[in-house]
């Protein structure tokens, strides 16, 4: 056999490659609720897994709220949850002050995901957007291959995220543009978000999903957005006047700014907070050309198929303001730290406003 001097070296080689792409692999992690109180993970995450009983608990939860027998765990996070009520109070509910260590735990029966938070035991247990609607599994599965055909994705890679029952006209909730022709007929179905390895979706459809649309407006943030049905704090209705409206609030302060633009052109900021009450300030007035680009661009954008959501970050903390924005008989949220990953109609409608937003230049 003849000695070869360069198989020593050669193993070191690939051991040194083996082991760097070994180093080099990302390691997925768990997108949080941003909440208003936003819990805190704890520095000994990694090494630290719920008891048997605390997964228990959710089998138990699962089958008897959803009828699911079997469930997998997609992710375990371990948590500091800031009160008794794990950050999930319920109206008029008292909860215990001190903070509750514990996990959030994501699970899913391989078509939907659901995600609890519990204490240390698993004795408190509480389900993020308890009132969440759930697909019969028929039509889960009609919905997965409808997205995998549709947006050219692999069927597992697809979950579906969240639920929401709908009911709809003719044209299954989807805006178009002004005074668009829609049969009145009501017809009861789902708003469903499937997430992607990538990006999230956005999909009406009827109740024994022989009808499925994409919803493109609202489709399209990355994986670093998530995407929900969830509100945060109470949307106030709009005045007739108003063609739109941006409110920022959710700060440690407690402040509010809100932006609003009405009929007769006058863009006019407010600014409150507990101790301040500031007088409105009119930043600038709008010729009628000026307000007919802004509505008609809110029309080309379809800014009412995004009536509903909201768009969190997994970086927004429980001080970071969140915004609302409302106008065409809509209104939804999102957290502006990630624009850029933001769907492209709602990035349009936000640097618009940021356009009008801008100083005036000063008269010659």
């Amino acid at each position: 056999m003849t000695h070869n001097p360069t198989r020593p070296a050669f193993k070191l080689f690939t051991a040194f490659l083996v082991s760097s792409l070994a180093i080099s692999i990302p390691i997925g992690s768990t997108l949080h609720l941003p909440a208003q109180s936003q819990p805190q993970p704890s520095a000994n995450q990694a090494r630290r897994q719920p008891a048997e009983s605390v997964i228990q608990a959710i089998r138990v939860a699962m089958k008897q709220q959803f009828g699911v027998q079997n469930i997998d765990i997609v992710s375990v996070s371990d948590q500091n949850w800031p009160e008794g009520c794990l950050g999930l109070p319920q109206e008029k509910e008292g909860c215990t002050r001190a903070i509750v260590s514990g996990w959030r735990i994501v699970v899913s029966d391989r078509l939907q995901t659901w995600s609890y938070r519990t204490d240390r035991t698993g004795n408190i247990l509480r389900l993020e957007n308890s009132d969440r609607a759930v697909l019969p599994q028929a039509v889960a599965r009609k919905l997965i291959q409808y997205v995998a055909r549709d947006t050219n994705t692999f069927r597992s890679n697809l979950k579906i995220t969240e639920v929401k029952a709908q009911g709809f006209d003719g044209c299954l909730g989807m805006y178009e543009a002004p005074n668009q022709a829609c049969t009145k007929i009501f017809i009861s179905g789902w708003k469903a978000i499937v997430t992607s390895g990538t990006q999230t979706f956005v999909y009406h459809l009827n109740s024994n999903a022989s009808r499925i649309v994409q919803n493109k407006t609202a489709s399209g943030a990355k994986r670093s957005i998530r995407v929900s049905f969830q509100s945060f704090g109470d949307i106030q209705t709009i005045d007739s006047k108003v063609i739109f409206q941006s409110s920022s609030s959710g700060d440690l302060t407690g402040r509010m700014v809100r932006t609003v633009l009405t009929d007769d052109g006058k863009l006019t900021r407010y600014v409150s907070s507990p101790t301040i009450r500031a007088m409105p300030i009119v930043i600038r007035t709008l010729s009628r050309d000026q307000l007919s680009d802004f509505k008609r661009m809110l029309e080309t954008q379809r800014f009412p198929n995004f009536n509903g959501l909201s768009y969190l970050t997994d970086a927004a903390l429980a001080d970071y303001p969140t915004t609302t924005y409302q106008g065409l008989n809509s209104a939804m949220q999102f957290i502006d730290l990630e624009k850029k990953n933001m769907p492209r109609s709602l990035q349009q409608v936000i640097t618009q406003l940021e356009i009008l937003l801008k100083p005036m230049p000063p008269t010659p």
